[in-house]
């Protein structure tokens, strides 16, 4: 070998260890199943939204009639068994309404720097106007499913039921709303995980 190829062999021989060492690496790192992430639990209920001291003359005059004082809140608790998780999305399916009105809302909120844990909180709300327009006050079902990295890991409905329900209606998407888009916003990273910043 010609003393001038041996910079060239070496970097071939570098660069050979290096992808075997990539390949090796990435084999050995744990994929994530069905039971590293459950959904322990869905909770739905009405409730008014929080006050900060500031009344209604100070925004710019008294409430509208027409305006309903109570939010739907649907929260899942859900549970996470790797150490540090990223992309942990949670899907929300609302279905209100009676017969040929019933309508299936949809919204999902992404979670980063998920720990350990089983106590992890997640939830979206929708504006006392669409429930009361759409459902007239009542909620008929709803149901969570949690994903990882885009990989479906688990789901839960309220009431229980084994079929899923939700593909059977087309989404309405915009009326479920994150904490960040309510009053709930500045108790919002007490409470949940955090939520992945938006573009």
């Amino acid at each position: 070998m010609k003393f001038r190829h041996i910079p060239i062999f070496l970097a071939v021989l570098m660069a050979s260890a290096f992808a075997v060492e990539q390949v090796n690496g990435q084999a050995a790192r744990p994929t994530a199943t069905a039971t590293d992430f459950r959904v322990r639990d869905i909770k739905k209920d009405l409730i008014k939204a929080p006050t900060y001291g500031a009344g209604t003359s100070e925004i710019g005059g008294g409430r509208p009639s027409t305006l309903h004082t109570d939010w739907l809140r649907i929260e899942a608790q859900f549970e996470s068994r790797p150490e540090w998780a990223d992309d942990v999305t949670v899907k929300f399916h609302v279905l209100m309404g009676d017969g040929a009105d019933r309508r299936l809302f949809s919204g999902e909120m992404t979670h980063i720097n998920v720990q350990k844990g089983q106590q992890h909180y997640s939830a979206m709300y929708m504006h006392p106007n669409t429930v009361r327009r759409f459902g007239n006050g009542r909620v008929v079902a709803v149901a969570v499913q949690l994903f990882y990295q885009g990989r479906l890991m688990d789901q839960r409905s309220e009431p229980t039921s084994n079929e899923r329900w939700w593909e059977k209606f087309s989404p309405t998407a915009g009326y479920v709303l994150s904490p960040l888009q309510t009053p709930w916003a500045p108790l919002a990273p007490e409470r949940y995980a955090p939520i992945k910043p938006t573009p």
